[in-house]
């Protein structure tokens, strides 16, 4: 989660590590190297996902004026904030998620990388802070321009107080829920049509889970502040692991229009192994989303939007494009 950056201390940090990463960009030429690798897919080969991480991570630990020995992919615990709380995948799975994306860039048309690399650091969150502001630097390193000057302008823009405003803002949050309704479809989930967003209740149920209950153990009160905000990866995680226990009818309550999970039942009946077993499964879900987003930009035709009107990949370009010039009207 990006924090606000309210003090002037805080602007002036801002304005000042925005020149800190354009000197540092100028200074090893990483704009004409970008240029000439993106244009040559041999010299792409040469670039190792290593090399390509440890870059990121540098260009992260500048734009927040990290000391270089605590520089890390530092993301462990955050969550996107905004209506909802939303849980990003297990931190353990981010580094192989943004390598399967770097291992893509082979299979994609040429200036998708400005859009694809972006999206995947925004939406892992790799970093404690300054996520927003490490992908807006990557998607200009990796967008053409007419010279290195035109590039720099950019870079201040992207790096500055109102970059998500005054320049593309790579913000993945535009395709999930898209991407939610994928995910539901592979699941089970069924849909009156193909324009309709809320899903059915799965057969037998009314609800997804009773959320009066009260629990008190730590794993179950864990598992219940996950479903408040996001029910439908909760109830996937659960259910399919209770059904396949053999388990699922003996954890449900039986109400007047169906049923719904229980989460005191499955505090009484689930072992300390079959909640970490949901909670792997939980987070497999949230590294299902982010390998849908990779999957749409390599298999563009295989995914639609909600309404089927479009693929996904183009949509999410259209939608940040749209956005920009609306904002710089």
């Amino acid at each position: 989660m990006e924090k606000e950056i309210n003090s002037i201390n805080d602007a002036e940090l801002r304005i000042q590590q925005t020149e800190k990463i354009v000197d540092f960009l100028n200074k090893i030429g990483a704009y004409k190297y970008v240029q000439k690798i993106l244009s040559n897919p041999e010299e792409k080969r040469e670039v190792s996902f290593e090399e390509f991480r440890d870059f990121v991570v540098r260009l992260n630990g500048i734009a927040r004026d990290v000391p270089i020995v605590k520089r890390s992919a530092d993301g462990d615990g955050v969550y996107l904030s905004g209506f909802d709380e939303v849980q990003v995948p297990n931190h353990k799975d981010k580094e192989d998620i943004l390598k399967d994306a770097y291992n893509s860039l082979g299979k994609i048309p040429s200036g998708d990388e400005a859009y694809l690399i972006p999206a995947v650091v925004n939406a892992v969150h790799l970093f404690a802070d300054g996520n927003g502001r490490t992908s807006r630097i990557l998607h200009t390193l990796l967008t053409k321009f007419v010279s290195v000057e035109d590039f720099n302008n950019n870079l201040r823009l992207a790096v500055g107080e109102n970059g998500r405003l005054e320049t593309e803002d790579i913000n993945p949050g535009i395709v999930s829920t898209d991407i939610d309704k994928i995910v539901l479809l592979r699941h089970g989930f069924k849909f009156e049509n193909e324009q309709d967003w809320s899903p059915i209740f799965p057969d037998g149920f009314c609800m997804l889970f009773v959320r009066t209950e009260k629990v008190t153990s730590k794993k179950a009160q864990e598992f219940v502040n996950l479903f408040k905000a996001d029910q439908s990866d909760c109830f996937i995680a659960a259910s399919e692991y209770l059904k396949e226990k053999g388990v699922l009818l003996q954890n449900v309550v039986r109400l007047d229009d169906g049923m719904a999970l229980s989460p005191l039942k499955m505090e009484q009946s689930l072992s300390e192994e079959d909640w970490a077993e949901i909670m792997k499964r939980y987070y497999s879900l949230k590294k299902e989303h982010v390998e849908i987003l990779i999957d749409s930009f390599v298999e563009p035709d295989k995914y639609k939007t909600m309404d089927g009107s479009m693929n996904l990949r183009n949509y999410f370009i259209k939608e940040i494009q749209t956005k920009l010039e609306k904002n710089t009207q």
